[in-house]
């Protein structure tokens, strides 16, 4: 008796949980489609058709987040690789120095990104969001800590058979730790699809603001425009998301373990 009260408890506090979640998401869809209380798609009609500037904003900042999460990749599988099965020297120092960037909040890099991307003239360009977010340190931890798992027998194995260290990494390492590279990929356009901070203090004109800046400006006075807004930039997440969360869950365990 006691163990069915528990189960129906835990069920109805799950449940009660997963309500409290999902209702902002139910109320922004709800009200993307009233106006005045009545069903209108008047609002869905003036962002994605009569009014180009939203989904211009919504391709420039879906370009960017491709952009960050591929170079992201690359740099996060050879970086990764090499902490984890090459040997070289001050390889303890340098990680260490790694795990140090990961901890520290974005406003903290901002002032020395600013300063660097002023000095290579980057600043007011797209560059300037893309550069700082392809080296971000969490991608290169992921796959440091996937890339152990990897036998070192399997690794000896492809050197016998003429494998250099490049075709090694492709061929051998990245198939056998694909779920954490997605994983990579994932919470990279995750991270550039909601950047705030960074769009403001790199560039220099409102055009040039990708889409997750852009909704604060939207007139409060068009709260149904808002919600379709809002409507708009869940779509790339919750796409993603619903193809690859296996993968993300996959990664995520990965770093947990090692």
């Amino acid at each position: 008796m006691k163990k069915k009260i528990y189960q129906y408890g835990t069920g109805i506090l799950a449940l009660l949980l997963v309500l409290i979640c999902i209702f902002p998401f139910v109320f922004v869809l709800a009200g993307s489609f009233l106006k005045d209380g009545t069903l209108s798609f008047k609002a869905y009609y003036d962002v994605f058709l009569a009014s180009p500037q939203y989904l211009t904003r919504f391709w420039k900042s879906l370009g960017i987040g491709i952009c960050i999460a591929a170079g992201q990749a690359v740099v996060s599988a050879l970086a990764g690789y090499g902490f984890a099965k090459c040997r070289f020297p001050g390889k303890n120092v340098i990680y260490f120095c790694l795990m140090i960037l990961m901890i520290l909040p974005l406003q903290v890099t901002l002032v020395p990104n600013y300063i660097m991307l002023d000095k290579l003239h980057l600043l007011g360009t797209e560059k300037s969001l893309i550069l700082p977010g392809i080296f971000l340190p969490l991608g290169t931890f992921l796959m440091t800590q996937c890339f152990k798992s990897v036998s070192d027998e399997v690794i000896d194995q492809a050197k016998v058979d003429g494998c250099n260290l490049l075709e090694t990494i492709v061929r051998i390492a990245v198939p056998m730790s694909r779920g954490a590279l997605v994983c990579v990929g994932l919470l990279s356009f995750l991270d550039a699809w909601n950047m705030v901070e960074q769009p403001i203090a790199y560039l220099k004109e409102f055009a040039q603001y990708p889409l997750s800046v852009a909704l604060a400006y939207v007139s409060p006075e068009q709260p149904v425009r808002q919600f379709v807004c809002c409507i708009l930039a869940l779509l790339p997440p919750l796409a993603l998301f619903s193809c690859f969360n296996k993968e993300l869950v996959e990664g995520i365990v990965f770093g947990e373990e090692k």
